[in-house]
């Protein structure tokens, strides 16, 4: 079993006989692929390209389609760098 001294991060065990201790890290956020923001940015791209190369000469161009799916992909990473700014999710691994 392990117990943890309020405000530490490492972990004592008292049923471990080697000198392995248990230290609490952090990790940023989640990876960018795992996020359903990346799901939606890839879905509206990838629409707004087809409807761009699919459509006549009236609607989407080919030229404002790819000016959309890149401003769509730079907000997403604006985002990404907005969310990674201060938030910690923490993760336990043995030292």
């Amino acid at each position: 079993m392990t117990t943890t001294t309020p405000g530490s991060f490492t972990a004592s065990t008292g049923d471990r006989t080697d000198d392995r201790r248990t230290v609490r890290s952090f990790t940023e956020t989640k990876l960018g692929f795992k996020t359903s923001e990346f799901l939606m940015m890839l879905i509206f791209v990838v629409g707004v390209l087809v409807a761009a190369y699919a459509s006549n000469a009236d609607a989407l161009s080919r030229e404002d389609g790819w000016r959309f799916a890149s401003f769509v992909a730079a907000a997403y990473i604006v985002s990404r760098g907005l969310a990674k700014l201060g938030t910690r999710e923490p993760y336990n691994r043995e030292v």
